[in-house]
């Protein structure tokens, strides 16, 4: 079962504080991800992720995912 990682009162607060639209991402959640990804391949010593920039050119995001060891 997903659960989300905000509540419905963070995500009122948020939305009277900033102008919509706006995007919230988590980060625990890409971390844990690229983590399981880098995981699955592990058999494999030359596999390296490569992030798609055009999907999501966040500057934040990708330095995580850099963090996380995904080329970009």
């Amino acid at each position: 079962m997903k659960k989300p990682f905000v509540t419905k009162r963070q995500l009122e607060e948020i939305a009277a504080q900033y102008p919509t639209p706006f995007h919230l991402y988590n980060e625990k959640g890409i971390r844990e991800n690229a983590r399981r990804l880098k995981a699955a391949f592990a058999w494999n010593p030359g596999y390296k992720e490569y992030f798609a920039v055009k999907a999501t050119p966040n500057p934040v995001i990708l330095k995580i995912l850099r963090e996380e060891g995904c080329g970009v």
